[in-house]
C-alpha cells in the first residue's frame, strides 16, 4: 500500500530533518470506497444507510528484516448492508481524521444487501510486501 502525501511528508520530516511532525495517532479507522477516494480520501466513500467507518489495529511483522510490513491483526466487520454496493478502494485514517493510506483493492468486492463487508485478519498489508 502507498502512503498519503501527509504520511510521506511526515516520515521525511521525522527521519531527515529536525522539523516537527504530526501528533502520533493512537487509533485508526478504515473506510470503504466505490472508486478512487481522491487526494483527501473522502471521494466515493460508501453511502449505504448502515455503513460506518470501522476501527482497525495493526501489528508489525519483521520476519524478513529487509521487508517489514504492518497488517491488520483482527477481523474487521461492517454493519449489514442496506443495499448492494461495490468496494474498489480503502482508506486508513488516524484518530485525528488524517488520511494515512489510500489504496485500491487488488480485486473489487461486491457487498449485497443483508451481507456484511468483512476484512480478514492479515488481509491488509502496509509496507514492503
Amino acid at each position: 500500500m502507498g502512503m498519503s502525501a501527509l504520511l510521506t511528508e511526515d516520515s521525511l520530516t521525522y527521519y531527515l530533518t529536525a522539523g516537527s511532525v504530526i501528533t502520533r495517532p493512537v487509533a485508526w479507522e478504515i473506510s470503504l470506497h466505490s472508486d478512487d477516494p481522491g487526494v483527501d480520501g473522502t471521494g466515493n466513500e460508501i453511502t449505504d444507510a448502515n455503513y460506518a467507518r470501522q476501527s482497525i489495529d495493526f501489528v508489525v511483522d519483521t520476519t524478513d528484516p529487509a521487508a517489514p510490513f504492518a497488517e491488520n491483526d483482527v477481523l474487521v466487520e461492517y454493519p449489514v448492508a442496506d443495499a448492494d454496493y461495490s468496494v474498489t478502494h480503502i482508506v486508513i485514517w488516524d484518530s485525528l481524521g488524517n488520511i494515512l493510506v489510500p489504496q485500491p483493492l487488488r480485486v473489487p468486492k461486491t457487498i449485497l444487501a443483508t451481507e456484511q463487508a468483512q476484512i480478514a485478519a492479515g488481509e491488509i498489508k502496509i509496507g514492503a510486501v
